[in-house]
C-alpha cells in the first residue's frame, strides 16, 4: 500500500534567513520615493513593504490536541516602481505544513505598467460569485484593462494529490482527513466596462482532477472520485439617473462531471453543442445546473431600497468555489431610511427562502425572516440601539403519489423571535475619559409540530456591561460584566464571567503593556428519566500583551494567554492551555 511520510513541519532555514535579511536590511529604511521624470507625474522609483516574522509555542492537556507546540510563521509584502512599471513580492511561510492538506505557504510576485498587471505564484482571482472566487491558485493571473476593454486570465494548480497515511504514521495517530487529486483550472473573461461602473463580461473556467488512483485507507473509507468542470458566467452591471438606481446581475451555467471514469455520451446524447468537443466529454455522471443572483439599488435620498433575488439549481457545482451550497432561492428587500441629518437611522430586512425549488424532494423547507433596527445619536455622549428579529423556518411535507403512510410524517415550524438594545455613554473630565456600554438580548424559541402537544419551545435571556477609564498619561483600566440563563422544558443553564484589564503606556507610547483575567462559572441542570443530571465548571483567563516600537514603523509584539478549565460538579474533563507568541514586523 502506498502511503506518504509526513516530512515538511522543518521550516525552509534558506527561506527563513532570506527574509530575516530583509527585516534587517529594512529596519532602518523608510519608504522611498524618487523624483519625477522631466515634466511628468511618473516617478522615477518607489519602495514600500512590510516584512514580519512571528514564532509561537502551544502546549494543551485537552484530549485530542492536534496543533504544534512550536511553529513559525513569516511573511512579505513587498512593494517597488520603476519609471512608471510597479512590481511587488508576496511571501508566506509557515511550519504548520503537512501532506495530510493542501500547502497553506505562499509565494507570489505580481508586476503592471499602465493598463497590464501580471500576478505569479499563488494568486486568487475573482471572475464571478460562482465561477472563480476565494480559490488559491498556484499559477499565474494576467490583466488588461486598455480603455474600456477587459480582458482576464488565469491558470495553474488549485490542489495537490494527498494520499494519507496510516494511523503508524500519522504524526497525529490517526488518518488523513480527506483525500484529493492534483486538481488544476483554467479561466478566462472578456467584456466591456469598469468594474464598478457599466459593464458586461462573460467569463470561462475550466477544472480538472488528474486521474491518479490514489490508495486505499484503513478503514474502508470510500475514496474520492476525479472530477471535471465547465463554467461559462455571463455578468452585467448598469446604473440610471445618475446612479440613483442600479442593477447588477451575475449568472454560471456549469457543466459538472462527479466521476471522470464514468462512460462517455456522444455530444449529441448530451445536448451539448459540438464545438466543446475536445474540450469537454459529457458522461453518465454529468449534470447541467445554473445559478443566478440579480440585486438592484435606488437610492432615494434619504430612503434607499436594496432588492435580491437568487437562484442555484438543486446538483449546482463549481470546483471554482471551496464550498457552494445548491437547491436554494431567496428574495430579499432591505429598505433604508436615514432621518435627522443622519443622527436617526432605521432599517428592514425581509427575506423569503425555501429549498426543494424543483420539488424532487418529499420535504420542503420554508424560511421567512424580518428584522428591524434602529440607531439613534441622541446626544453628543449618549447613543441608541435597538432591534427586533422574527425568523419562521417551516418544514412542509408532500406525500408521494398512493399517500404512502412511510412518507407521513407531521410538519413543523420553528419561530424564533430576538429583542436586543444597546445603549452606550462616553464623557471626558479633564485628563480622563470614561465609556459605559451596555447590552441586552432576550430570544423566545417556540416549536410546533402538527397534532402533538409537546411543550418544545425556550427562552433565552442574556446581558452584558462594559466600563473603561482611560488617563491621558497612558494608564487605563476597562471591567466587563456578563451573564446568560436559558430555560427549556427539561434543562436549564445559567452562565456569568466577570474579566479585569489594567494597562499602560510609556516612552512617549512607544512601549504598551496590558494584562487581562477573567473568571466564568457556568451550570447546567437535565432532567432525563426522572432523575436530574448537574453539571457545572469554572474557567480562570488570562492575558498579556506587550508591544514596543522603537521607530514608528517597527513593532516587536509578545502576547501570551492560558485557560485553566475545572470541572465542580457532574462529569466532564479538566484541562490547561497556554500559548506565547512574539512577532516582529516592520514597515517601510
Amino acid at each position: 500500500m502506498q502511503t506518504t511520510v509526513l516530512n515538511e513541519r522543518r521550516p525552509s532555514s534558506m527561506l527563513l534567513m532570506v527574509l530575516f535579511g530583509m527585516l534587517l536590511f529594512t529596519s532602518a529604511a523608510e519608504a522611498r520615493q524618487g523624483g519625477t521624470l522631466g515634466d511628468s507625474d511618473i516617478r522615477l522609483y518607489t519602495f514600500g513593504g512590510t516584512v514580519s516574522l512571528q514564532s509561537h509555542g502551544y502546549s494543551s492537556t485537552r484530549v485530542g490536541n492536534l496543533r504544534e507546540p512550536l511553529g513559525g510563521l513569516a511573511t512579505a509584502n513587498l512593494n517597488f516602481s520603476v519609471l512608471g512599471f510597479s512590481s511587488g513580492l508576496n511571501i508566506r511561510y509557515s511550519t504548520d505544513n503537512s501532506r495530510l492538506r493542501q500547502d497553506m505557504n505562499e509565494v507570489s510576485f505580481n508586476g503592471g505598467w499602465r493598463w497590464v498587471q501580471l500576478a505569479a505564484g499563488d494568486v486568487s482571482p475573482g471572475l464571478n460569485r460562482y465561477s472563480l472566487r476565494g480559490t488559491r491558485i498556484r499559477g499565474a493571473h494576467l490583466e488588461l484593462t486598455p480603455g474600456a476593454l477587459r480582458l482576464e486570465a488565469a491558470g495553474g494548480r488549485v490542489n495537490r494529490r494527498v494520499t494519507g497515511l496510516d494511523d503508524s504514521e500519522s504524526a497525529f495517530g490517526r488518518s488523513a482527513l480527506r483525500q484529493s487529486y492534483e486538481r488544476w483550472l483554467y479561466a478566462g473573461r472578456l467584456g466591456l466596462g469598469r468594474k464598478n461602473g457599466n459593464h458586461f463580461y462573460l467569463g470561462v473556467v475550466y477544472a480538472w482532477d488528474e486521474d491518479e488512483e490514489l490508495p486505499e485507507i484503513e478503514g474502508g473509507r470510500p475514496r474520492p472520485r476525479p472530477e471535471e468542470n465547465l463554467l461559462v458566467s455571463p455578468d452585467f452591471q448598469l446604473s440610471f439617473f445618475d446612479r440613483r438606481f442600479q442593477i447588477e446581475a451575475q449568472n454560471a451555467v456549469s457543466v459538472f462531471s462527479r466521476d471522470t471514469r464514468a462512460e462517455a455520451l456522444d455530444l449529441s446524447e448530451a445536448g451539448l453543442p459540438s464545438f466543446l468537443e475536445g474540450i469537454f466529454t459529457p458522461r453518465t455522471s454529468t449534470r447541467v445546473n445554473f445559478a443566478t443572483q440579480v440585486q438592484s439599488r435606488i437610492d432615494l435620498s434619504p430612503l434607499n431600497l436594496n432588492l435580491g433575488f437568487e437562484r442555484i439549481q438543486p446538483g449546482f457545482r463549481s470546483m471554482g468555489l471551496r464550498n457552494v451550497n445548491d437547491d436554494m432561492q431567496n428574495i430579499t428587500v432591505q429598505p433604508q431610511l436615514r432621518l435627522l441629518q443622519g443622527r436617526l437611522n432605521l432599517s428592514t430586512n425581509m427575506r423569503f427562502g425555501r429549498d426543494n425549488i424543483l420539488n424532487q424532494r418529499t420535504a420542503t423547507q420554508r424560511r421567512t425572516d424580518f428584522g428591524l433596527n434602529a440607531q439613534t445619536q441622541i446626544t453628543n455622549n449618549f447613543s441608541l440601539s435597538a432591534g427586533y428579529n422574527r425568523l419562521v423556518n417551516r418544514t412542509e411535507i408532500s406525500a408521494p403519489a398512493g399517500d404512502d403512510p412511510t412518507f407521513d410524517y407531521p410538519e413543523q415550524s420553528v419561530i424564533s423571535q430576538n429583542f436586543s438594545i444597546q445603549p452606550a455613554y462616553a464623557w471626558s473630565e479633564g485628563s480622563q475619559t470614561h465609556a459605559i456600554a451596555m447590552s441586552a438580548n432576550y430570544q423566545v424559541l417556540d416549536v410546533q409540530i402538527d397534532n402533538s402537544d409537546r411543550d418544545l419551545g425556550n427562552t433565552f435571556f442574556s446581558a452584558n456591561g462594559t466600563y473603561s477609564l482611560s488617563f491621558t498619561s497612558g494608564l487605563n483600566f476597562n471591567t466587563n460584566l456578563m451573564m446568560a440563563r436559558g430555560d427549556a422544558p427539561a434543562s436549564d443553564f445559567r452562565n456569568w464571567g466577570l474579566n479585569v484589564g489594567v494597562g499602560h503606556s510609556f516612552f512617549d507610547r512607544k512601549l504598551s503593556v496590558n494584562l487581562n483575567g477573567g473568571f466564568a462559572q457556568n451550570r447546567t441542570e437535565t432532567e432525563a428519566g426522572g432523575e436530574l443530571r448537574v453539571q457545572a465548571q469554572q474557567q480562570l483567563t488570562g492575558n498579556f500583551t506587550m508591544m514596543y516600537r522603537p521607530i514608528r514603523s517597527n513593532t516587536i509584539r509578545l502576547t501570551a494567554r492560558t485557560i485553566n478549565n475545572q470541572i465542580t460538579e457532574g462529569a466532564g474533563r479538566a484541562f490547561q492551555e497556554l500559548e506565547v507568541r512574539l512577532s516582529i514586523s516592520q514597515r517601510f
